[in-house]
């Protein structure tokens, strides 16, 4: 058997396990919205700590990473932090939605603003911002995995051909098992990602003597490579701090992670999840590792995504190189399989059934979520036939966009002064600001997402407490409050 066949069958294998995992759950599919998209809420430790760690750890830390190792050397480790804030997150916040959306049957992010809130106009504003600011994510993911099995198999299975076959894997294990079946899927694909991660770079760094001739080796010829930048640096003090709030608040806001916060059996499981998902970020020392390895063989050649893919492919063995490839592309079908979920329960639930057909029946919905998925996963595809640009920029900007929903969520769980109006006017200035200074006035990213955030809490607390107050918000935000306290507290 020559070595194309053996790597052609490895990319199968990979790409088509998905499938056994979707006839495992078909027999437990029990054909209620509630099942489709939140696994009837009884999702066990296990496998809601591999689903979120899947779907938030995506090519943007795998390649991403890599890439800022390279350019900007170990500083990039700070992304610890963002896993502790992340997990953090949960345990604070996480706990509570969860609670809120058992408790009131909450299925996506607008249902929990809609039912604090009730304003229309602001309900109508969350689901367009997070599906907006969603899509460039999920169409960067799909290209980065096809762009990747089209280079293991050295142009055999083009990109195109590789980005269908994801598309019609996805759809039919989440046709067989909705939400169950994506978390099976993400067991395997977080398995195999944080595995290759670690890997690679013990493989990559051997290449150089190890890690200690590498950076005696670069710090020789670049005494910088350790230390911060100035102001306007990209390793500046001011842009990890930002990328700090940015990235885990972006992130902990996508409509997949409030769809996984609501599928959670129990509030026990908050307790273990957040401790889990703060050890897990030990697998940045592969990527740190290929970062070290690239900058002492390639000093002089440009960053980019595919930094890694190229070293991978050139100094590995062809066997090692394919495994860790698909690892690779696990981490961006991971993230892309619980967004195209959620942008189908967005579609259902928020569009449908809000404004197209507030009669339709459970059946009905259901039937129409799973045609979302299928229309989401054709949309997208043809998107990324025309995608380009860097899958950290694009995951930031993405970030931007949803981090500004974090404002009135936690102004619904913990401010009895909230006011829906202020709440409108804080999201959409914030992310009107936080675009215009990105694509206007040129500034990096991060920091435009930074000042729309500052602008939106603003404008949400002084209009919250200069506007006439809504007594009936006011209610459910403390009633809610109160039954959280007494429930959770009961079972601690």
């Amino acid at each position: 058997m020559n070595i194309t066949t053996i790597v052609l069958m490895i990319i199968f294998v990979f790409i088509f396990i998905p499938l056994v995992i979707a006839e495992v759950t078909r027999a437990k599919f029990r054909w209620t919205l509630e099942d489709f998209f939140l696994q009837s809420r009884t999702m066990p430790l296990i496998m809601a700590f591999f689903t979120i760690y899947a779907t938030w750890v995506s090519s943007f830390a795998f390649l991403g990473s890599t890439k800022s190792f390279f350019q900007e050397g170990p500083l990039y480790m700070t992304s610890f932090a963002w896993n502790v804030l992340f997990a953090v997150l949960f345990y604070l916040v996480g706990r509570r939605i969860w609670y809120y959306g058992k408790s009131r049957g909450y299925i996506t992010a607008t249902d929990f603003f809609d039912d604090i809130y009730r304003n229309r106009l602001l309900s109508l504003s969350v689901t367009i911002i997070i599906a907006v600011f969603t899509i460039p994510y999920l169409v960067i993911q799909l290209y980065g995995g096809a762009f990747l099995i089209e280079t293991v198999s050295n142009g055999l299975i083009p990109w195109k051909a590789a980005g269908l076959l994801f598309y019609l894997v996805i759809i039919i294990y989440l046709w067989a098992g909705g939400l169950r079946a994506v978390a099976l899927a993400d067991i395997y694909y977080g398995i195999l990602t944080f595995v290759t991660m670690l890997i690679a770079g013990v493989a990559l760094i051997q290449e150089v003597d190890g890690p200690r001739n590498a950076f005696q080796t670069i710090l020789s010829k670049e005494d910088g490579y350790c230390t911060l930048g100035g102001l306007g640096d990209s390793n500046s003090v001011l842009m990890w701090l930002a990328m700090f709030l940015v990235i885990p608040i972006g992130a902990f806001m996508g409509p997949p992670i409030w769809i996984r916060m609501y599928s959670i059996a129990n509030q026990k499981i908050f307790k273990i999840l957040p401790l889990l998902l703060a050890i897990i970020p030990i697998m940045y020392m592969g990527p740190l590792l290929a970062g070290i390895t690239a900058k002492y063989l390639y000093p002089n050649v440009e960053a980019s995504d595919n930094l890694l893919v190229m070293m991978i492919m050139e100094k590995l063995p062809i066997i090692m190189a394919v495994v860790i490839l698909c690892g690779i592309a696990a981490a961006s079908l991971s993230t892309a399989n619980s967004q195209i979920q959620a942008m189908a329960a967005i579609y259902a639930i928020d569009i449908h059934r809000r404004y197209i057909n507030p009669k339709v029946k459970e059946r009905q919905l259901l039937n129409v979520g799973k045609w979302a998925v299928l229309a989401v996963s054709v949309a997208a595809y043809m998107l990324i036939l025309f995608s380009s640009g860097s899958i950290v920029e694009i995951g930031t900007l993405s970030f931007s966009g949803t981090m500004q929903i974090f404002v009135p969520t936690v102004g619904a769980l913990a401010w009895d002064k909230s006011n829906s109006k202020a709440a409108f006017v804080g999201v959409w200035v914030g992310t009107i600001t936080s675009l215009v200074c990105w694509w206007i006035l040129k500034y990096p990213t991060v920091y435009a997402a930074i000042i729309g955030f500052i602008f939106n809490i603003v404008l949400f607390v002084v209009f919250s407490l200069i506007l006439p107050e809504n007594s009936d918000v006011k209610n459910r935000i403390v009633m809610y409050k109160n039954e959280f306290a007494e429930n959770i507290g009961n079972e601690q």
